[in-house]
């Protein structure tokens, strides 16, 4: 919904902050667009996941990617809800990252957030028999 408290929408509110993107420091303007798909960091993730899943495709923007989502994602199948988890938890871990590193001075590694996923991933996956099979191919962490 566009809600998210980025730089940009800050300064629409009237808030002196800066403006650069905290987690790629390219000087590009921190908005929700750049954040999630654009930034560097962030892409590295998501291109890691997908390869992981073993899609071949780029990711492209908030509305398209959150659209393609709900069409995919609409049924109970483990793939499906692996899928809807590992996007939600990657906008989670971005979001934390990029507030740990503008407001605490903390930074972690693309590496190190793809790991923390994985192990979420196939800790949830203890609880639904179902993902058992899929997550037997995920077996290893994204590169």
């Amino acid at each position: 919904m566009g809600r998210l408290a980025t730089v940009d929408r800050l300064q629409k509110w009237g808030v002196n902050v800066q403006t650069e993107c905290v987690l790629c420091s390219t000087g590009a303007e921190e908005n929700l667009h750049h954040l999630f798909f654009q930034c560097s960091y962030s892409s590295y993730i998501w291109n890691s996941i997908l390869s992981w899943l073993g899609e071949t495709r780029r990711m492209s923007n908030w509305e398209e990617e959150t659209d393609r989502l709900s069409r995919k994602t609409r049924n109970s199948r483990p793939r499906a809800q692996i899928v809807k988890f590992l996007y939600a938890a990657t906008v989670y871990h971005l979001w934390s990252e990029r507030n740990a590193r503008r407001f605490q001075d903390k930074k972690k590694e693309s590496q190190q957030i793809l790991k923390e996923m994985t192990i979420q991933l196939h800790t949830r996956g203890q609880h639904f028999s179902k993902w058992r099979r899929v997550l037997e191919s995920l077996n290893s962490y994204p590169k």
